[in-house]
């Protein structure tokens, strides 16, 4: 049995971080899984797949024992981004109802889609406030669900999503970027990859024939205004602010993309090569450079910054440093216009960063220095005026300080035994899943 518990810390004010309450969490804290005790999964859980963060609600895809997955929810579902079934348990009265996890359940038809049975959860993202979920089936194209807000046509499908009083879950329609030739073959199309920022969503997809061949392509949609998925002009030739059905990003060799990151004006593609790609804004030097590094093995993307961890073991970073995110040490004034290197307190030597996850404007990183004799660690900076550092305070923290395993001065975490499997950030909140308790 998979012995394993989920912490978190950070912004709460809707109980997004499943702490059983709505206060900001300065301490890693506990998650609750509803009809379970604190701190632990539900029995039949065999592992954490991901974790999504939005701006106030949390989506988990759990696998059970039997290999099936699951889509479980936590926080704010006010606007359908955790689906009709929580709306269903939370708008009771409950003012608990949504600080713990629950699992989310998918309708048995969808619209444009028919029926689900035989589908399964395999990707999950979460905008500010939407949700996306892939389904896969292995007789059929995978499904691409949306649920929640269109305010920058987040949901994919078109403008007419945005009408509050139709929180229904939505199948976004790829049919605008496939050929006419792809459309009547009966190609099968597998999602490759799902990314969301705060207002847009980059897809990965693949096109499969009955020949064996296959076409993968880039698509995306929502706030379009600075490129970030792509150029898109009006008829006067100038950006237009948003999109909301899906379109073909322009990109080379998009079969050659093993990471895609999104800010929240830009995107950064990884390539097998060790290089990287981006698109949008560079207002905040958010992509300054980028495109210059070599030997990229992981991607991460603040809202205004870009993350870049290299086979040396350095972690490479440019971009906004309102909040000391670059991790310098510098004063958060100081704009900040190169690439450089973020400041552990000690040389990284290659493969010691196992994980590197970005949120709003902090990061976090599994470290592993097994050859010192030290388990895994979680290790962070930045943005931290909601505790989401769990480091007590409230102070942004300039440069990666260890916050896992934490000091044992909180009866939460005082008595964990066990390594760091995972870590997941999002807006101002953190998640750390440690297996043993």
């Amino acid at each position: 049995m998979f012995s394993a518990s989920l912490f978190a810390a950070g912004s709460n004010a809707r109980g997004q971080l499943a702490t059983g309450d709505t206060e900001d969490a300065h301490h890693l804290l506990p998650c609750i899984f509803t009809g379970h005790a604190p701190g632990t999964l539900p029995n039949h859980i065999a592992a954490v797949e991901q974790v999504a963060c939005g701006a106030n609600h949390t989506l988990a895809l759990l696998r059970s024992n039997d290999g099936k997955t699951e889509l479980w929810g936590c926080g704010d579902g006010s606007r359908g981004q955790l689906g009709p079934s929580y709306i269903a348990h939370t708008e009771n009265g409950n003012d608990d109802a949504c600080t713990v996890f629950r699992q989310l359940e998918l309708p048995p038809q969808i619209t444009g889609v028919g029926s689900l049975d035989g589908f399964t959860v395999r990707l999950i993202a979460a905008g500010w406030e939407t949700s996306y979920v892939a389904l896969s089936h292995p007789e059929r194209s995978d499904v691409l669900l949306s649920m929640g807000a269109n305010d920058f046509g987040n949901l994919g499908v078109g403008a007419s999503g945005a009408d509050r009083s139709n929180l229904r879950i939505h199948a976004v329609d790829f049919s605008s970027v496939l050929s006419t030739e792809e459309t009547r073959s009966g190609a099968t199309l597998r999602i490759l990859s799902l990314s969301a920022g705060p207002h847009h969503t980059v897809v990965r997809c693949s096109c499969n024939f009955s020949d064996g061949s296959s076409r993968v392509f880039l698509t995306g949609w929502g706030a379009a205004r600075h490129g970030q998925v792509g150029p898109i002009l009006n008829a006067g030739g100038r950006p237009v602010p948003s999109t909301s059905t899906p379109h073909l990003i322009p990109v080379d060799s998009p079969e050659d993309m093993t990471a895609i990151a999104l800010g929240n004006q830009h995107t950064v593609c990884l390539r097998s090569s060790g290089h990287l790609h981006a698109l949008g804004s560079n207002r905040k030097d958010q992509v300054s450079g980028v495109e210059s590094l070599t030997a990229v093995t992981q991607v991460g993307c603040t809202w205004n910054g870009t993350y870049a961890l290299l086979e040396s073991g350095e972690v490479i970073a440019t971009g906004s440093n309102t909040h000391s995110q670059l991790g310098r040490g510098a004063e958060a004034h100081e704009r900040q216009h190169t690439l450089a290197a973020v400041r552990f307190p000690f040389a990284l030597a290659p493969g010691q960063v196992s994980r590197l996850a970005c949120g709003s404007e902090h990061v976090l990183c599994i470290l592993d220095r097994s050859s010192e004799c030290v388990k895994p660690e979680v290790w962070g900076w930045g943005w931290n005026e909601h505790g989401n550092l769990g480091t007590g305070g409230t102070d942004d923290v300039k440069v990666p300080v260890k916050i896992w395993p934490p000091p044992p001065v909180h009866a939460a975490t005082e008595e964990i035994v066990g390594d760091v499997v995972d870590v997941w950030a999002g807006c101002g909140t953190s998640f750390i899943l440690v297996r043993g308790r």
